[in-house]
């Protein structure tokens, strides 16, 4: 049986009390729900949080989501945190997703999907029983390597910002707890957890930047995590300080906002009146307010929008990634949210021509080949990848499909929807004709015939840009993975993560 009160005396302990208390993360009495995956940081998070409870107050529960990815031991994690709660006589919430599923359904990466679900799963856990905040294990050294992937991705000034210790209902008390010291705890108090073996792969990006990058770095400065941290701390700030200042910038340049609708409406003549940098962050703020948080929101992205505001002319529209539309005419830049997927329907115009086709991929050569759909127009790229460079080589701006290639025959047919056409779509076990999917799924008649279906020994593995089928799905026997990503409108040499902007 733990014994609390020696965990209390810990500095360790102590320190993440000072982080809540300065920080105001938690007040007396409220409630807590920890996320607890089982590794090092989760477990010294839950156990602070424990030992800090009774002199607080504070009611604790544990959610684990196990995303599948690593089969037996991803089962391992599930049962040990379960084993915790049952030790600590916590409430428990868990819950079993297929991951890969999951991103190749909503065209995310692993590392962005698993977040995604993550949260997803907390917050309704959160909803659903009434807790106060939700606690995540991030400490320094994982806020240091946020600056710089989000650096490497092209992120602006809010990105330089890294991890806040608190945003929203999510709270981060170990953020300024070197990871030195979390093992030290451990140690010291003989607290078991598990070791995730996948954050010694190399070829994920944030693994590379841990052990490759930021040791390099701390050759040339041996303080860069503290560096880092403090840059993400003033940048913070600043951005704060800033969003403040425009506040009333941004109330005279709305015309309209509809947040039921996710729809917000800017005066072009009010956005092009101030200087480049308010524009910009005033942008920001419009994708944010319609999309709900700026993932995947590239600096290029906002520079799109800036340029087509400030172009006189016909009307023009940007599509950003999550489905967000931006219409630029004379006299506004309006901002939208749709339903369904933007790539979709900027491949399939109505007022494109239907003309048949078919093209065949008899084998990839180097692991790579490359189609031009002439009639479409649009490319699509296949390759072959190991089951663990699904996350490193994966193209946010396209629609992307992912299947065990080890199902797969070859050569593949490239094609339209011919009459007659069935497949069994991924989580299904019975066919369904290709033209009852496109209803269910609303696709319009005039669009149908334009959209390229993928075939395997005479049957329908992908629907473009829509759904795989169950036959070639990844599971936790997958070694090797086809990606096939449909580009619409865009040249072998274009930048995957560009917008897309098309002239009406």
């Amino acid at each position: 049986m733990t014994d609390f009160t020696i965990l209390y005396s810990d500095p360790l302990v102590r320190g993440v009390e000072k982080a809540i208390r300065d920080r105001d993360m938690l007040r007396e009495s409220q409630s807590v729900l920890v996320g607890v995956s089982g590794g090092a940081d989760s477990v010294a998070l839950l156990y602070s949080l424990c030992a800090l409870s009774s002199i607080h107050d504070w009611q604790i529960g544990i959610a684990h989501l196990n995303h599948g990815l690593r089969a037996k031991a991803s089962d391992r994690d599930a049962r040990f945190v379960e084993g915790l709660a049952n030790q600590l006589n916590l409430s428990y919430y868990n819950r079993k997703s297929d991951l890969h599923a999951k991103c190749q359904q909503e065209g995310m990466n692993l590392e962005e999907g698993g977040r995604k679900a993550r949260y997803e799963f907390y917050h309704e856990i959160a909803d659903r029983v009434s807790f106060d905040k939700i606690a995540v294990g991030h400490q320094r050294e994982d806020a240091a390597e946020q600056v710089l992937l989000n650096l490497l991705r092209g992120s602006g000034p809010e990105g330089l910002g890294g991890l806040a210790p608190v945003a929203g209902r999510v709270i981060r008390p170990l953020i300024e707890t070197p990871r030195a010291e979390i093992e030290r705890f451990l140690q010291d108090q003989s607290l078991s957890y598990c070791t995730d073996e996948s954050n010694l792969d190399q070829r994920y990006t944030r693994n590379r930047i841990r052990n490759r990058l930021m040791p390099e770095l701390a050759s040339y400065n041996p303080r860069i995590t503290q560096t880092l941290n403090r840059l993400a701390k003033v940048m913070r700030e600043e951005s704060e300080w800033i969003e403040d200042l425009l506040q009333p910038a941004f109330e005279r340049a709305l015309l309209r906002h509809e947040p039921e609708r996710c729809v917000l409406e800017l005066s072009a003549a009010v956005l092009l009146s101030l200087p480049v940098a308010a524009r910009r962050r005033i942008v920001r703020r419009a994708v944010f307010e319609v999309k709900g948080d700026l993932r995947r929101i590239a600096c290029r992205h906002i520079e799109d929008v800036l340029s087509v505001s400030a172009t006189p002319g016909r009307s023009r529209q940007i599509h950003l990634p999550g489905q967000v539309r931006v219409l630029c005419s004379r006299d506004r830049v309006r901002f939208a949210r749709e339903k369904k997927s933007l790539r979709s329907s900027a491949l399939y115009g109505k007022k494109l021509e239907t003309i048949p086709f078919a093209y065949t991929v008899s084998s990839l050569q180097a692991g790579a080949e490359s189609v031009r759909i002439r009639e479409i127009p649009a490319r699509m790229l296949f390759q072959q990848l190991g089951i663990h460079d699904i996350e490193s080589r994966f193209d946010p701006e396209s629609q992307t499909a992912l299947m065990d290639l080890d199902r797969v025959r070859f050569p593949l047919i490239i094609r339209n929807p011919r009459p007659g056409d069935r497949f069994v779509p991924l989580g299904m076990h019975g066919s369904v004709k290709i033209k009852d999917f496109f209803i269910n799924n609303k696709v319009p008649p005039p669009v149908r015939a334009r959209v390229p279906l993928v075939e395997s020994a005479d049957e329908i593995i992908w629907v473009g840009g829509m759904r795989i089928a169950e036959g070639v799905k990844i599971t936790g026997t997958t070694k090797s993975v086809l990606k096939i990503a449909l580009f619409p409108n865009q040249t072998d040499q274009q930048s995957s993560e560009e917008s897309y902007i098309e002239r009406l």
